[in-house]
């Protein structure tokens, strides 16, 4: 008798392969539907001229849920730590500085008051209990933190770095909260080769466990199957596929500047604290660059109504001395999709996001960087990829065998 209880997952990025790999080890039968020839989404690594750049800057974050599921599925993918030196930018000055939470005291961004209020902020920070603020947007929480100013300025950069967002207004502080306890721990992982790397071994994982992968036109409907899982577009997509709404926050986009270069840049990673840019070389893990150069990630975290300025990333990349000499390739990402809907402060923060399973809809879920209580960006996809993909296991396996 033949078993028809398929789990079809629609999508094949982070999330829908993260969900194929762990229903097929639970031993489901997965299809997993592409719209695209190429698995992966913005997970994917572009190579140009021996230089390979991620869709944007990526980190593994190692005291996050995705580690933990990328272990259980035999999953470590090498790379490494980056560097906590580098340098702030403020009003196009370049200012040595360690760049963690706990050693910005050292900065000369920051007039001695400063340094001794920033101490008084970030200690307070790591007292916090982060769910106290999921009613509150981090506007409102930052400026209960400090009312000097310059440590406003430097609090804001550092939110943005940890949350790679620059939605103040309305993302909730428990987000903001959280990642910035867990900046002062293990820190994140630059992955050797880009993340297409980690794209592959999942698809390895999925299918050597006898998941099945096809490619085709996006679909305008659900399959008609016994369970599915919607991890891909976001919450427009799954609205569309599902015909069921949910509240949630805005996108989080940041314009991207990729640049391959001769030899190393003159730092490793550069903040801005007066605007909301960011570069940091990339190519310290292995694989991402020619013998000799390096790729080095520049970005602006783009607010409600930004617009992207490319001149403004190339005069950042002037300001923090790289030369127009170095520079071998380069590739610009107008507006680069970070985070497809922030937690807000409005829904709840990050305990308000919508759950895996789809109401009124039973044997559908859904997972994604907007899915669960958990995490961020990766974190989020990952966690909310394997919780879908164990409820999808445990819905087939309570209907019957039909044939």
């Amino acid at each position: 008798m033949q078993d028809h209880r398929e789990i079809h997952i629609i999508g094949g990025g982070l999330a829908g392969l993260t969900a194929a790999a762990f229903a097929a080890r639970a031993g489901a039968s997965v299809v997993v539907h592409e719209s695209r020839q190429r698995l992966g989404g913005r997970a994917t690594t572009d190579e140009r001229e021996g230089f390979r750049f991620d869709q944007g800057p990526h980190a593994l974050y190692l005291g996050g849920p995705a580690i933990g599921a990328l272990r259980d599925l035999g999953i470590d993918p090498a790379g490494v730590t980056p560097s906590r030196l580098g340098t702030l930018v403020r009003d196009g000055v370049v200012h040595d500085a360690p760049t963690t939470p706990g050693t910005f005291l050292s900065t000369s961004v920051l007039g001695v008051r400063d340094k001794l209020e920033l101490g008084r902020v970030l200690a307070g920070i790591v007292r916090q209990r982060a769910a106290d603020h999921a009613h509150r947007t981090v506007e409102e929480w930052a400026d209960d933190m400090t009312r000097r100013p310059a440590v406003r300025q430097v609090l804001d950069a550092l939110v943005r770095l940890a949350t790679y967002a620059n939605h103040p207004e309305t993302m909730s502080a428990d987000l903001a909260v959280r990642l910035l306890q867990q900046a002062s721990g293990p820190g994140v992982r630059y992955v050797d080769g880009g993340w297409q790397v980690l794209v592959d071994q999942l698809a390895s994982v999925a299918t050597a466990a006898g998941a099945r992968i096809e490619h085709g036109a996006v679909r305008s409907e659900v399959p008609d199957a016994a369970a599915v899982i919607v991890a891909a577009g976001g919450p427009a997509t799954a609205a569309a596929l599902l015909d069921v709404e949910w509240s949630v926050g805005p996108a989080a986009e940041a314009s991207c500047l990729d640049l391959g270069l001769r030899g190393r840049p003159p730092v490793p990673f550069a903040l801005g604290v007066d605007e909301p840019l960011y570069a940091s070389e990339h190519s310290i893990a292995g694989g991402r660059a020619p013998e000799g150069s390096s790729v080095l990630a520049v970005a602006e975290y783009l607010g409600a109504d930004a617009e992207p300025d490319r001149e403004r990333l190339e005069r950042y990349v002037r300001t923090i001395g790289v030369p127009d000499d170095d520079i071998v390739v380069e590739r610009y990402l107008h507006r680069m999709v970070v985070s497809t809907a922030i937690p807000v402060a409005a829904g709840g923060g990050m305990a308000g996001r919508p759950g895996t399973e789809v109401p009124g809809r039973p044997g559908a879920f859904v997972a994604g960087d907007w899915v669960g209580p958990e995490g961020n960006l990766s974190d989020a996809a990952i966690a909310s990829a394997r919780a879908a993909a164990l409820a999808a296991v445990r819905h087939v396996e309570r209907l019957p065998v039909v044939g």
